[in-house]
């Protein structure tokens, strides 16, 4: 059932991101709630499940708005690994490891990203520099998402602990 669930979630939360989310931008910044729901999952199931949301996570944003397959899904997958290992040693049930968590998450996806971007040449000629993007993109993504992670956290953790997702479907 947990399967069922987490996956429509991460539909639900592209479906705000592409639809709703876009009228809460700040300084052309918006909360990216599908690395907020890979952090949260990782901070509770461990770094297989993390990668493995994030891979299917970023796929589906490389399908909607990537330029060049596997970009996302890399550095989300990676991302959801990382924050994942540290599942072990964290207090769930505070607010705190999921706002640390979120801004390590975004700082770590978004570095991945420019890094994948300019080995692969996708910022040739648009003028992008790495400064650019720290101050503009990465920074207040982090601080943004920081607070919206929370939120988000919280409400995965309550779902998490409900009977029906540790339910099998057959």
């Amino acid at each position: 059932m947990r399967i069922v669930i987490v996956s429509l979630l991460a539909v639900v939360s592209l479906i705000l991101e592409s639809t709703l989310l876009q009228y809460t931008r700040i300084y052309g910044i918006k909360p990216d709630l599908g690395l907020a729901l890979i952090v949260a999952f990782a901070i509770m199931r461990g770094s297989g499940f993390g990668a493995f949301l994030g891979l299917s996570i970023g796929l589906l944003l490389d399908m909607m708005y990537g330029i060049t397959i596997g970009m996302n899904a890399f550095s989300n997958m990676l991302t959801g690994y990382l924050i994942g290992q540290m599942h072990e040693n964290v207090f769930k049930d505070s607010y705190l490891p999921a706002v640390i968590f979120n801004l390590a998450a975004v700082f770590t996806a978004q570095h991945l990203y420019f890094m994948l971007a300019y080995l692969t040449n996708n910022l040739a000629g648009t003028g992008i520099t790495y400064v650019q993007t720290l101050m503009h993109v990465i920074l207040p993504q982090s601080i943004y998402n920081a607070a919206i992670g929370a939120l988000v956290y919280r409400y995965i953790y309550r779902l998490d602990e409900m009977d029906f997702m540790n339910r099998r479907i057959y």
